[in-house]
């Protein structure tokens, strides 16, 4: 009686929202590589330092150059350690323009178009560009997500273990057609998959419902993160020439597997602040935050992911955890693999659907 109830609920609640799940799976896909992707695209600005004794610009010749190029302003600016790869200066209006690293030279704006179509397809993923309406639309897909997952668990969970029942569920078959193939594979895709997608729909509860998100900060920051370590103490300034250079040197000196910083555009009592990541961008526990003091030309503070607060990384953990970035390149490939997989679990429920509901018209396989 339960599982029959629990199967029929299971159906419906695919049924309505399926077409929304399935445009959460597309768009997640599409955006799931779009750093690497923009970086590929925009691999003609890459340029060589003019001489072995080079040395790179400041931000302030960028932040002027920027100035001719838009009328908005200037927000951060990025740099990379491979010294080919341009500057990317952002703006406070979502543009991006692009300068050598070296010269200052101004290297345009980079894959706008490509830009603006990511911009798009995250605000699809996130409200169906419907606003609030379509934001409520998704939230309440994403809910249905989550019991979609564990429900069904429920139902492919085996009444005897036994194994010619069992290799009926788990492997994927490619030589079956009809309702054989697609029985088998929502039943195996979805037990393969069955953690990755819950943890993707599972961290979109955080990022959707602002009561679990308060919940998970709180119950984060209690029992599943470390206590909070006092910042590292501060390096002594190590006689490096000042201004922007002399920056640079010293927190390379820090961090000599830096591979990105990104810099503000304001300085604060004479200091600035730099986010200097060691791993790829999403991998918040290989970033650090480093406090020059510009003038004297030393690290007043540094801090890392274990000086953040537990709710902070609480929601780290559920926001990159949601694109797989936190833990690198890896989970960002399981992460699209899943939403593959979520694509082919709603064509294969709507079809075994419509099998049940519509038995003459499914002589097609």
């Amino acid at each position: 009686m339960i599982r029959k109830l629990v199967f029929w609920t299971h159906l419906a609640a695919g049924l309505v929202t399926g077409f929304v799940v399935f445009t959460l799976c597309l768009t997640g896909a599409l955006i799931t590589f779009d750093r690497q992707i923009l970086n590929w695209a925009e691999r003609d600005a890459r340029a060589l330092p003019p001489s072995s004794g080079a040395e790179r610009v400041s931000p302030a010749t960028l932040v002027a150059g920027a100035a001719k190029l838009s009328a908005s302003r200037v927000t951060n600016l990025e740099w990379f350690a491979d010294p080919k790869m341009p500057v990317r200066v952002y703006f406070e209006d979502r543009s991006v323009a692009l300068f050598n690293s070296w010269t200052g030279e101004a290297l345009g704006r980079g894959a706008v178009s490509l830009r603006a179509f990511f911009r798009g397809s995250t605000e699809v993923h996130v409200n169906l560009t419907m606003s609030r309406t379509g934001k409520w639309v998704v939230d309440a897909a994403n809910a249905a997500f989550v019991f979609l997952t564990l429900s069904g668990l429920w139902i492919w969970w085996p009444r005897q273990w036994r194994w010619k029942a069992l290799r009926s569920s788990l492997a994927i078959r490619f030589d079956a057609g009809g309702k054989a193939r697609d029985w088998n594979w929502h039943n195996a895709l979805g037990f393969w998959f069955l953690l990755p997608l819950l943890i993707i729909a599972a961290s979109g509860l955080v990022l959707s419902f602002k009561p679990v998100d308060l919940w998970w900060r709180d119950f984060g920051g209690k029992h599943l993160l470390a206590e909070v370590k006092p910042p590292a103490p501060a390096p002594a300034a190590n006689g490096a020439s000042s201004g922007w250079n002399g920056v640079m040197a010293l927190v390379q000196q820090q961090y000599p597997g830096w591979r990105w910083m990104m810099t503000s555009n304001s300085l604060r009592g004479g200091h600035i602040n730099i986010m200097v990541g060691t791993g790829s961008f999403g991998q918040r526990a290989l970033v650090h935050t480093v406090t020059v003091d510009v003038a004297a030309n030393t690290i007043v503070k540094t801090s890392a992911w274990e000086n953040d607060i537990g709710g902070n990384r609480a929601r780290a953990i559920a926001r990159l955890g949601h694109t797989g970035e936190i833990v690198g390149l890896w989970g960002q490939w399981l992460a699209f693999m899943a939403c593959l997989v979520g694509l082919v679990l709603v064509y294969t429920g709507f079809a075994l659907s419509w099998r049940r509901f519509f038995p003459r018209r499914a002589g097609v396989g």
